[in-house]
Parts: C-alpha cells; sequence; structure tokens
C-alpha cells in the first residue's frame, strides 16, 4: 500500500506538513505491554504511509503516552518527522514551564519538538508570559515552532500580540463533521492570518449516529459515490478544506490504513458544502 500523503505549508515557515497525522490519546498508565506494543506498531506503519505529524501531550497518560511516542520513533531520520507536543496550563512559571518542555523531550527521547503548544487556557493563565517563554524554548532550540490550543478566536489574537519574535503557528482545535463551527466561524480568519487550523477527534469518535437525516444521506451518498467509508469521507471533507490539518488517533493498523486512504478523495467545492450542517 503506497501513499503519496498531501502536504501543506506551516504558516508562514518553509516546513511542510502531512494533511493527516497521528494522534496518540487513549495511552494510558498500566497498560499492558502488548496494548503499548500495538501503539507502536501502528505509529511505525503510520510513519511508513506518510503520517509522520505524531501529535502527543504531556496530559496523556501523565506523559505514558510521550513516553510511546518516543519508543516509536527510535531509528527513523528525525528530519522525517514532526512531532508536536502540548503543555498544561497549570505551569504558571517560567520554571515550571521550562520544566515541563524538559519532561517532555526527556520521554520523548528528542532534543526538541518541532511545535510546542499550550493545551488550553485557564482563568488565570498569563498569555503574555506563556507566550515569551514559548519564544524562549524556540531560542534554547527545544522546539521549532509554538502554537496554542483550544483557543478561542479572541485568546488566539491576544497570543499573536503577545508574540514578538515568532508567529503562532496553528490553533489546535476539535473540528469534525458533527462539531463544524469553526469551519464556518473562523477558518476565513485564520486563512487570511496564515495560520492552520489542526483538527482533533475528526472523525467524532466514529458516532454519526445523532446527524441530522439530511446530512447522513449526504454522507452515505458520498461515501458510496467515491467507493469509502463514512468515515474517511468524514476525513476527506476536512483535509479538502484549505488550511487544515487533522490528527486522528487509533490503535488499529486497519483503521489507520483507512485513514491514510482518505487523503485520496477529493471532493467538490460542492460536495464540501452538501455536508454542512444547515
Amino acid at each position: 500500500m503506497k501513499l503519496t500523503m498531501r502536504k501543506i505549508r506551516l504558516g508562514n515557515t518553509k516546513e511542510e506538513i502531512s494533511v493527516i497525522g497521528q494522534g496518540s490519546y487513549g495511552i494510558f498508565q498500566n497498560q499492558s505491554q502488548k496494548t503499548y506494543d500495538q501503539w507502536i506498531e501502528v505509529f511505525n506503519k503510520g510513519i511508513e504511509l506518510g503520517l509522520t505529524h505524531i501529535d502527543t501531550a504531556e496530559l496523556y497518560g501523565s506523559g505514558k503516552s510521550e513516553e510511546i511516542v518516543g519508543k516509536a520513533i527510535k531509528g527513523y531520520e528525525r528530519e522525517d518527522l514532526f512531532i508536536t507536543t502540548k503543555m498544561l496550563p497549570k505551569r504558571t512559571t517560567k520554571k515550571e514551564m521550562q520544566r515541563a518542555i524538559d519532561k517532555s523531550l526527556q520521554r520523548l527521547g528528542l532534543d526538541y519538538v518541532d511545535l510546542y503548544l499550550i493545551h488550553w487556557l485557564e482563568a488565570d493563565s498569563s498569555i503574555e508570559k506563556i507566550i515569551q517563554t514559548f519564544e524562549e524554548f524556540v531560542d534554547q532550540g527545544k522546539t521549532r515552532f509554538i502554537g496554542v490550543s483550544n483557543f478561542s478566536k479572541k485568546e488566539f489574537k491576544k497570543a499573536q500580540n503577545a508574540a514578538k519574535k515568532y508567529e503562532i503557528v496553528t490553533n489546535q482545535i476539535e473540528i469534525n463533521i458533527k462539531k463544524q463551527g469553526p469551519i464556518h466561524n473562523d477558518l476565513k480568519f485564520y486563512k487570511n492570518e496564515n495560520v492552520l487550523l489542526t483538527a482533533y477527534t475528526p472523525l467524532a469518535k466514529g458516532n454519526y449516529s445523532h446527524l441530522n437525516l439530511e446530512l447522513k444521506e449526504a454522507l452515505n451518498t458520498l461515501a458510496s459515490k467515491h467507493n469509502a467509508t463514512k468515515e474517511q469521507i468524514a476525513l476527506a471533507w476536512l483535509i479538502n478544506h484549505e488550511n487544515v490539518i487533522t490528527i486522528p488517533r487509533t490503535s488499529n493498523l486497519k483503521h489507520l490504513k483507512k485513514n491514510a486512504k482518505a487523503n485520496e478523495i477529493k471532493l467538490s467545492k460542492k460536495e464540501l458544502e452538501n455536508l454542512y450542517l444547515k
């Protein structure tokens, strides 16, 4: 199964990133070795299929996810991979933030990550301090790029204003066929700013039973037309929007291969619109 995974430019940088990556939420402490080996096998196959962007976070499994990702990527050329991880917002001092990225790098077995995100904001979070510290991480060579996750447009603008040396290259938020708000309300803004939207939970956990009848029919029609599954159409729907990349998660090889095949599905503007919530 040889695929050519499409890549798009990461903001105003020279970096290109795969439109379909791999999420890693679901790796927890105290799971069986068989489970961990299964995840590693999937990550390895994903890299082979061109899903070279792997997303993790210190939150996931209290660091276990980073550890397993680190084991999976050993032996690969570092420049062939794009690794993202995220910091918890409870890290409020520079010292705590420094310790957080150092611990993440240690678990991943890396000298640097490609992208470092703040996972979300708390009420007492200082966007200015976070972004300033993240820019220092770039200067220290601990991350190449910086971004945010779960930010509203208003919060994102504050982060942009706080960035003095480096650009915020992405906002990682939940977007899928059931949660379309960011596509309709935010995508134009992020395109104008040349900032990628990274869609997590892009398959809506595979649960399409609560879609309205019109959307269900449109999804089934397109799946039949393109000889694809509903999940593949849902994923293709996202990546056929300009400026959107995805990080579906799975520990199942069969599902991984289907996710990768969604890269080959080209949807017309009319087909995209047929899947819009009315």
